[in-house]
């Protein structure tokens, strides 16, 4: 009987504890001075490609800093096919990470932080507005690590799944939804009326519940009434094969409930970095998960984000373990030899 009572009661508890944080923060809400400023945007090295689908990246560091992960994610986007915009609301820029993000991305911009990822996908929408001249779009952000397992012929999986939206995983949490951390939209998404609307309204905000609840579900219930909405990892599928103990279905997130099962069987390509620095996931659990499931991606690419010493849990630096940067030659990301024709062919 508890475990029947348990779930409901927690809902309940749940949304008024949103409702009474919610009013809290709009009533503290100061009158934002106009929208985020955009202190850069640039053209990159590559030039765009209009037969190609156009990823909008974003980034954010509270050191300034694009970490090896971040080029590692962004390269393997490039090489299975995105021209990539690269959204930072992090403080700066600097030049060395300028001239790095240059090798991989058509636009570069730098914005000011406020409105979290939905503002800065606004950002890109009207930064570059040739985004509706390519054949598709990416929603994405480095929430994750990854890719763990090769996504060469992921735009191939993207264009032939049902979904007019696909993502990789979805929940059920609020509303079902797909998860915002990668979204990709076909071309008839990104031209329609009710995609350009959306983004229109959308408004800085700084309470990230909310932003969830009426931006990433808002997304999918707004869009969903024109468009099919699908995941690669679709959570039926999923919860029907590992059947996680007794949390109901739309309790449950999966790639923090079900992440494990996820890579050792699915292979699927991505880890939530709130895994380590929230949930107190171990980089020895990982290192494991990733040595069962056959992955090749390389943990010591993360020694810049939790180390020299880290504290995972509330990303302060601490006199605890850290990972040590690999040695071993160069940066294999860094090879960039097949684009050097893109570049060489860059439109003036």
């Amino acid at each position: 009987m508890k475990k029947h009572i348990k779930w409901p009661v927690k809902a309940v508890v749940n949304n008024v504890r949103y409702f009474r944080d919610l009013s809290f923060y709009l009533l503290k809400k100061k009158r934002v001075n106009g929208e985020p400023r955009v202190r850069y945007h640039k053209e990159g090295r590559i030039s765009a490609d209009y037969d190609r689908p156009v990823c909008f990246f974003c980034s954010f560091d509270q050191e300034s800093v694009v970490r090896e992960n971040v080029y590692y994610y962004l390269k393997q986007l490039a090489l299975a096919g995105f021209d990539i915009v690269f959204i930072s609301s992090s403080d700066a820029i600097s030049n060395v990470d300028l001239k790095k993000l240059s090798e991989w991305c058509i636009r570069i911009i730098n914005r000011e932080n406020k409105g979290y990822d939905f503002y800065s996908w606004k950002t890109g929408l009207e930064s570059y507005s040739q985004y509706s001249a390519h054949t598709g779009l990416l929603l994405a952000n480095d929430s994750v690590l990854g890719p763990l397992f090769s996504i060469k012929d992921i735009i191939a999986r993207l264009e032939n799944h049902e979904g007019d939206i696909v993502g990789m995983t979805n929940c059920l949490l609020f509303y079902p939804h797909l998860q915002s951390y990668f979204l990709y939209c076909k071309k008839a998404v990104i031209v329609s009326k009710e995609f350009i609307d959306f983004f229109n309204r959308v408004e800085v905000l700084e309470f990230k519940m909310a932003i969830i609840r009426r931006y990433e579900v808002g997304f999918s219930r707004l869009l969903g009434r024109r468009f099919k909405l699908s995941a690669l990892y679709d959570l039926d599928s999923a919860m029907n094969r590992f059947q996680p103990g007794d949390r109901p279905k739309n309790w449950t997130e999966p790639t923090s409930h079900l992440w494990k099962p996820l890579i050792t069987e699915l292979k699927f390509p991505f880890l939530k970095k709130s895994l380590l620095t929230r949930r107190g996931v171990s980089m020895e659990e990982i290192s494991a998960t990733l040595a069962e499931s056959g992955s090749t991606y390389n943990v010591n690419i993360l020694a810049d984000w939790i180390a020299p010493p880290y504290n995972m849990n509330t990303h302060k630096r601490s006199s605890g373990p850290a990972l040590k940067k690999s040695v071993a030659g160069p940066d294999p990301w860094w090879d960039n030899s097949a684009l050097n024709n893109r570049r060489e062919n860059k439109r003036i």
